[in-house]
């Protein structure tokens, strides 16, 4: 019989606060699973954002070749074959469990009638959601060979306001034991169900698969930055006018609802940009470490990035015989994932064009090279500020440029020495810059990593509805 796979995709959660000196938070359930499996502590995620990050990661390709661009939304391209339509392909019973506003990249088509979608904004895993996932796991579970992917979204409590963090968050919320901010406090939560779910399952014959899509900022604040981080939400809160509000009434009329849509979003993009501007210049004149200072910017008005914050993430393999208490230091790539998951439990592999490899020889370390990870800042909709540039990490250096002119916003960081990405060394070393350059022609000879539209656009009021849920769920800033 094939073996099972659990996929556990915690969102948002960085590498360094799962394993490491960083970490404060009190997970066994997880630190067990790093402990009676594989773990690849320099896993790199080509995408910043769940979007981008999800859709590489299930086709075992780079976002601006899995993506289409839907109006102003992106998606899974429909005439990609993903691993999860291989696991069909080979008996396998696939489900998916994941939050509402992640449901429009395809997962519909991908796993349809077996796809369950929960609404983040009232289910967390700590006042229910985590009671339903164990029923369906266990309903699930009873089938022969399966397919469980499983996406948990708690983290986005931290956009709420403080009096709303308490009063929707778990216990461990109001107490510094389970770790230094709120973010590590419900990391600390979720892994007490976490520890429920894998109880659920026989790891004798199932694999267990856990990472994330990205990372978070919000991982690396203290109280300060916290408090800093809810001021300036409440400053980019913008109420809509009487004339959108009579607009998006008059369905009829769609030309026109969709160029009043536009040009208000565009009016909200320059009146928060205005309103922040003051905190930009006091931000400039404080003396404090550029790390510091790039958290607080990006507080102010958060722009797509791919520093590590955000594209370091954990992955660990688990259980089908594993090997126990390995440590994997070697680069490897989220896209690397799924082949892997085929070569771990002898499939046969027919996507042997996509960019993924499998990780097995990492593992004994025979005939493993580490290979380069493609970086972008692709985010979930068009209209999200994006500073809009792709580049290359390899374990010891990371260098990225803007998508479209080679010689705008070019960084260099020597990983080794400058791990929080501080210095820019770009200017220095125009020689490893060419290097890198060498090696974004390779991946895309045009140099133009430009995601293709799609002719199958969904309607404006079906867009609206998703623009929406995206933005409820922090996934638009």
């Amino acid at each position: 019989m094939k073996p099972n796979i659990l996929f556990l995709v915690l969102d948002g959660f960085r590498a360094d606060l799962c394993v490491g000196k960083n970490k404060t938070s009190i997970t066994p359930n997880i630190d067990k699973l790093v402990k009676n499996g594989i773990y690849f502590e320099q896993a790199i995620s080509s995408g910043m954002s769940s979007t981008p990050s999800v859709s590489s990661i299930l086709t075992s390709l780079y976002p601006f070749e899995a993506l289409v661009q839907d109006g102003n939304l992106f998606k899974i391209n429909p005439n990609i074959v993903t691993y999860v339509d291989e696991l069909k392909n080979r008996g396998y019973y696939t489900h998916a469990i994941i939050q509402k506003p992640l449901a429009h990249i395809g997962f519909k088509k991908i796993f349809g009638e077996n796809l369950d979608t929960y609404d983040q904004t009232k289910e967390k895993i700590w006042s229910g959601l985590g009671n339903e996932i164990i029923e369906k796991l266990s309903r699930i579970s009873k089938r022969d060979s399966w397919f469980c992917y499983l996406q948990l979204y708690d983290l986005n409590l931290l956009i709420y306001p403080k009096n709303e963090q308490i009063e929707k968050g778990p216990h461990e919320i109001n107490d510094s034991k389970f770790g230094k901010n709120n973010y590590e406090r419900i990391i600390s939560a979720q892994d007490k169900w976490i520890g429920k779910i894998i109880e659920k399952i026989d790891l004798e014959n199932t694999l267990v698969v856990f990472t994330a899509d990205h990372g978070l900022e919000s991982g690396a604040f203290d109280e300060e930055l916290e408090k800093f981080d809810y001021e300036q939400r409440q400053r980019r809160i913008i109420e809509p006018g009487l004339s959108l509000k009579m607009g998006i009434q008059m369905k009829t009329i769609i030309p026109f609802r969709k160029k009043l849509a536009s040009r208000y979003k565009e009016y909200v993009n320059k009146t928060k940009e205005k309103r922040q501007e003051p905190e930009k210049i006091k931000l400039e004149k404080l003396d404090i470490s550029n790390y510091r200072k790039r958290l607080m910017e990006y507080t102010i008005l958060p722009k797509s990035n791919i520093y590590d914050d955000r594209i370091r993430v954990p992955l660990i393999f688990c259980g089908n015989g594993l090997p126990r208490e390995k440590i994997v230091k070697k680069l490897v790539r989220s896209i690397d994932i799924f082949p892997t998951i085929f070569d771990m439990c002898n499939l046969s592999n027919d996507q042997l064009e996509r960019r993924g490899k499998s990780l097995v020889p990492s593992i004994s370390n025979l005939g493993f090279t580490e290979s380069n990870v493609f970086i972008e800042s692709s985010v979930n909709v068009i209209k999200s500020p994006d500073s809009n540039v792709v580049g290359i990490r390899t374990s010891k250096f990371k260098y990225f440029r803007d998508r479209n002119i080679p010689e705008k916003n070019v960084h260099l960081f020597d990983l080794k020495n400058d791990p929080l990405e501080e210095n820019n060394i770009a200017s220095k070393n125009q020689q490893k810059v060419v290097e890198f350059e060498n090696e974004l022609k390779k991946l895309n000879g045009k140099l133009d990593f430009a995601i293709k539209k799609t002719d199958e656009e969904i309607g404006i009021d079906e867009a609206k509805d998703i623009e929406n849920k995206l933005r409820e769920a922090g996934y638009i800033n």
